[in-house]
Protein backbone atom coordinates (compact mmCIF):
# COMPACT_ATOMS: atom_id res chain seq x y z
CA UNK A 1 0.00 0.00 0.00
CA UNK A 2 1.54 3.24 -0.86
CA UNK A 3 1.44 6.26 1.47
CA UNK A 4 -1.67 8.00 0.23
CA UNK A 5 -3.44 4.75 -0.14
CA UNK A 6 -2.62 4.12 3.84
CA UNK A 7 -3.71 7.99 4.79
CA UNK A 8 -7.27 7.10 2.96
CA UNK A 9 -7.66 3.35 4.62
CA UNK A 10 -6.39 5.20 7.76
CA UNK A 11 -8.75 7.72 7.83
CA UNK A 12 -11.76 5.48 6.19
CA UNK A 13 -10.69 3.05 9.62
CA UNK A 14 -11.75 5.76 12.01
CA UNK A 15 -15.07 6.19 10.50
CA UNK A 16 -15.53 2.57 11.35
CA UNK A 17 -15.32 1.25 7.91
CA UNK A 18 -12.90 -1.89 6.99
CA UNK A 19 -10.87 -2.29 4.40
CA UNK A 20 -10.75 -5.41 2.23
CA UNK A 21 -7.31 -5.83 0.50
CA UNK A 22 -7.65 -9.52 -0.14
CA UNK A 23 -9.57 -12.23 -1.28
CA UNK A 24 -11.35 -10.65 -4.26
CA UNK A 25 -12.72 -13.08 -7.04
CA UNK A 26 -9.89 -14.55 -9.66
CA UNK A 27 -11.51 -12.72 -12.28
CA UNK A 28 -14.44 -10.49 -13.37
CA UNK A 29 -16.04 -11.69 -16.62
CA UNK A 30 -17.13 -8.91 -18.95
CA UNK A 31 -19.27 -10.36 -21.66
CA UNK A 32 -19.35 -6.79 -24.65
CA UNK A 33 -21.01 -6.61 -27.86
CA UNK A 34 -20.64 -3.49 -29.37
CA UNK A 35 -18.45 -2.09 -26.91
CA UNK A 36 -21.00 -2.36 -24.33
CA UNK A 37 -20.74 -4.33 -21.21
CA UNK A 38 -24.02 -6.47 -21.68
CA UNK A 39 -22.96 -9.22 -18.56
CA UNK A 40 -20.57 -9.16 -15.49
CA UNK A 41 -19.43 -12.36 -13.54
CA UNK A 42 -17.45 -13.17 -11.39
CA UNK A 43 -15.35 -16.44 -10.94
CA UNK A 44 -14.09 -17.88 -8.05
CA UNK A 45 -11.59 -20.46 -8.96
CA UNK A 46 -10.95 -23.48 -6.26
CA UNK A 47 -9.25 -27.46 -5.97
CA UNK A 48 -11.84 -29.59 -5.04
CA UNK A 49 -10.77 -29.41 -1.17
CA UNK A 50 -10.22 -25.84 -1.37
CA UNK A 51 -12.09 -23.62 1.41
CA UNK A 52 -13.31 -19.67 0.84
CA UNK A 53 -11.16 -17.45 3.28
CA UNK A 54 -13.42 -15.34 5.72
CA UNK A 55 -12.71 -11.89 2.66
CA UNK A 56 -13.57 -14.49 -0.15
CA UNK A 57 -16.87 -15.32 1.80
CA UNK A 58 -17.20 -11.19 2.02
CA UNK A 59 -16.40 -10.39 -1.77
CA UNK A 60 -19.11 -13.30 -2.55
CA UNK A 61 -21.66 -11.61 -0.69
CA UNK A 62 -20.73 -7.85 -1.71
CA UNK A 63 -20.80 -9.56 -5.35
CA UNK A 64 -24.02 -10.83 -4.86
CA UNK A 65 -25.63 -7.43 -2.97
CA UNK A 66 -24.61 -5.60 -6.18
CA UNK A 67 -26.24 -7.81 -8.54
CA UNK A 68 -23.43 -9.66 -9.91
CA UNK A 69 -23.46 -13.62 -10.84
CA UNK A 70 -20.93 -14.83 -8.67
CA UNK A 71 -19.98 -18.36 -9.73
CA UNK A 72 -17.55 -21.25 -8.23
CA UNK A 73 -15.42 -22.88 -10.76
CA UNK A 74 -13.86 -26.47 -8.79
CA UNK A 75 -10.98 -28.03 -10.81
CA UNK A 76 -8.14 -30.30 -10.15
Amino acid sequence: MNRREQYIAEKYKQEGWKPLRNGAPDFIMLKVNDNEIKEIIAVEVKSPNGRFTYEQKVWREIMKKAGINYRLEVIE
